[in-house]
């Protein structure tokens, strides 16, 4: 990881050079040069950008990374359905606040209490109104800490957070986020299963990891 002011063009040149699982800091960068990048890199780009008031940090996810973000919103699916809840992930789109010097891309992120509101409509790459509801970090080179500040400044109420082979719920209090035992939206929801499911020694069959945790959730859901 490095820490480092360069001109713009040195910015894209790095990116092209970035092995799976890099990160790096910028210092000073320009909410210009930042909404540049967003612009050039385009909905493709597989490297992650989050700026907070002048630093950019630029993430290039593991295969690890993206199995794990992938089997997370199966799995939110599946809540969803089986709790008959509304359910639209708007994926990676770029959550930004010009006002408040914040952007950052989550891994995945969804609205489901607040599913009526954005239903029929083009998410474009601003923070919508209101702001997704769950928010979905997976971290596996970096750690997403440095990214709350930047979701509370956003509004997203809630944070499942898959580190070090567990899952950690943070819900926001005020300006700050704080562990909770269980998930605000689906109250009979604690982290641990999640950890469970994530954590095969192999990779599985996510239509069997889907249908076990169907299974989990028709036994526990409130009734």
């Amino acid at each position: 990881m490095g820490v480092q002011t360069v001109d713009y063009l040195e910015y894209l040149e790095a990116i092209k050079h970035m092995p799976d699982g890099c990160i790096l800091v910028f210092e000073d960068v320009t909410w210009e040069d930042y909404k540049s990048l967003l612009i050039d890199l385009g909905d493709h780009s597989k490297v992650c950008l989050t700026y907070d008031s002048g630093k950019l940090e630029i993430i290039s996810p593991t295969q690890k990374h993206d199995i794990i973000k992938s089997l997370l919103g199966h799995l939110v699916s599946v809540l969803t359905e089986e709790l008959d809840l509304k359910f639209v992930s708007i994926g990676s789109t770029t959550l930004r606040k010009e006002e408040k010097s914040k952007g950052t891309e989550p891994d995945d992120c969804f609205y489901i209490t607040n599913a009526d509101l954005v239903i029929g409509r083009l998410i474009q790459d601003q923070t919508p109104d209101p702001p997704p509801d769950l928010a979905i970090e997976v971290d596996i080179s970096h750690r997403s800490e440095s990214k709350f500040p930047i979701y509370a400044a956003l509004g997203v109420p809630e944070i499942w957070c898959y580190r070090k082979a567990q899952v950690h719920f943070y819900h926001l209090s005020g300006d700050q986020y704080v562990e909770i035992p269980a998930s605000c939206i689906f109250t009979f929801l604690p982290p641990a299963i999640l950890a469970e499911i994530l954590n095969q020694e192999y990779f599985q069959d996510f239509n069997a990891v889907k249908r076990t945790f169907r299974e989990w959730v028709r036994a526990n859901k409130p009734r």
